[in-house]
């Protein structure tokens, strides 16, 4: 049993074994679960550097937000970890930089490149992925910067009120389905639908209103999403 936080050593071989024992089909056994309760400590340990981080970026959010201020922290989910150490063969988990992070929503594009530039200044930045510059093919958009607090990676999440409502729209799909859509994983109907409501959502994000016949499509797409993901 792990007591405290566990070293990088005892993490990357806790993940190293649930990525083995995810591809097959047996059941899990006393090893796998001692190898859970080890993520499960990783995941715990980085509760306070997350609180810090949604602290102080509560404060750029309110430099460009005239209302309600929208910063969430979360952990990622153990499947999620497990999927993705799946899908990723030579990342250690002691490397993922995604564990634990935060979110804002802001209203505009232009307020979710100033909160950016105003982490830039001030906080240690590890990396930065502007997926809205080059969106994911899913059509996933955000802005997403990686920053090092108290010795742990978070990820800060920013995003539009629009990029919010698509990203609410597949993890309702995916919380209804065997599929992660948010992924790239499903029917190709599917996809396509995420897809183009991501590009729509884009088009209203840069002030330009979408043609009626474009509306009109993606609600047969959504209609055919929803038939080959039997919702």
């Amino acid at each position: 049993m792990v007591w405290g936080v566990p070293s990088k050593t005892q993490v990357d071989k806790a993940g190293a074994l649930l990525r083995d024992w995810f591809a097959t089909d047996r059941m899990m056994g006393d090893a796998e679960s001692e190898a859970i309760a080890t993520v499960w400590a990783f995941r715990q340990s980085f509760a306070y550097p997350m609180t810090k981080v949604s602290a102080n970026l509560r404060y750029y959010v309110g430099n460009f937000n005239e209302g309600d201020i929208v910063v969430a922290q979360r952990h990622k989910r153990l499947p999620r970890i497990i999927h993705k150490l799946h899908r990723q063969q030579r990342m250690r988990l002691s490397q993922m930089q995604d564990v634990g992070g935060c979110r804002a929503v802001v209203a505009t594009q232009q307020a979710a490149y100033g909160v950016l530039h105003g982490i830039e200044r001030n906080w240690d930045v590890v990396r930065v992925d502007d997926y809205v510059s080059e969106p994911r093919p899913t059509g996933y958009r955000a802005i997403h910067a990686i920053v090092r607090r108290d010795g742990c990676a978070v990820e800060v999440q920013l995003r539009t009120d629009g990029q919010q409502v698509w990203a609410d729209e597949v993890e309702r799909l995916d919380g209804r389905t065997p599929y992660l859509l948010k992924d790239g994983e499903g029917p190709d109907d599917a996809l396509v639908y995420t897809r183009e409501l991501a590009e729509l959502i884009a088009t209203v994000d840069s002030g330009r209103a979408p043609a009626p016949e474009r509306l009109t499509r993606l609600r047969r797409l959504r209609v055919s999403a929803l038939t080959a993901l039997r919702v």
